[in-house]
C-alpha cells in the first residue's frame, strides 16, 4: 500500500488553493517550490515526513507537512492573518483524502522569523495528519 503522502498533499493544496479569502490576501499564490520572482506574500508547501501508523489490519501513516509563509509586510500583521486562515481551513478539518481515510487533521506549531535581509518574514506552520487505507 502507497503511503498516501501525494494524496493528502493534494487534498491539502486543494483546500487551501480554493479558499478565495486566503488566495485573495496572497500576491502570487500556493506553491510546492518556490517561484523565482514570486510577488509576496505567498505560501509554499514546505518539508513533509511520513511515518508508519499501521493497525494490525490496516495500513496507514502519520504524515507532518510544514508551510512556509513569505511576507515583506512591514510588520507581522500579514503574515500572523495568513497563517491564522491556515490554520482556520486546516486544523480539525475533514479532507476528502482520495484511496484513504483521514483521522485527522492538527495544527502542531508555527513561528515567524524575520530573514536576513530584515525586511522578509518568514512564517512557519506544521500540521500533523494521521490516514489510514481504505481496504
Amino acid at each position: 500500500m502507497a503511503l498516501g503522502q501525494f494524496a493528502i498533499q493534494s487534498a491539502i493544496y486543494s483546500r487551501l488553493n480554493n479558499d478565495s479569502t486566503l488566495t485573495n490576501s496572497l500576491g502570487a499564490g500556493i506553491y510546492d517550490e518556490v517561484q523565482e520572482g514570486n510577488s509576496y506574500p505567498f505560501v509554499t508547501i514546505g518539508r513533509d515526513s511520513s511515518i508508519d501508523y499501521s493497525t494490525k489490519d490496516v495500513d496507514g501513516s502519520e504524515y507532518t507537512v510544514n508551510f512556509d509563509i513569505w511576507s515583506q509586510y512591514k510588520g507581522s500583521k500579514q503574515t500572523k492573518e495568513i497563517m491564522d486562515r491556515i490554520h482556520d481551513l486546516l486544523h480539525d478539518y475533514s479532507l476528502s483524502v482520495t484511496g484513504f481515510n483521514l483521522i485527522n487533521v492538527r495544527f502542531e506549531f508555527g513561528d515567524i522569523l524575520i530573514d536576513p535581509d530584515g525586511i522578509t518574514r518568514h512564517g512557519v506552520m506544521r500540521f500533523r495528519a494521521i490516514i489510514l487505507g481504505t481496504s
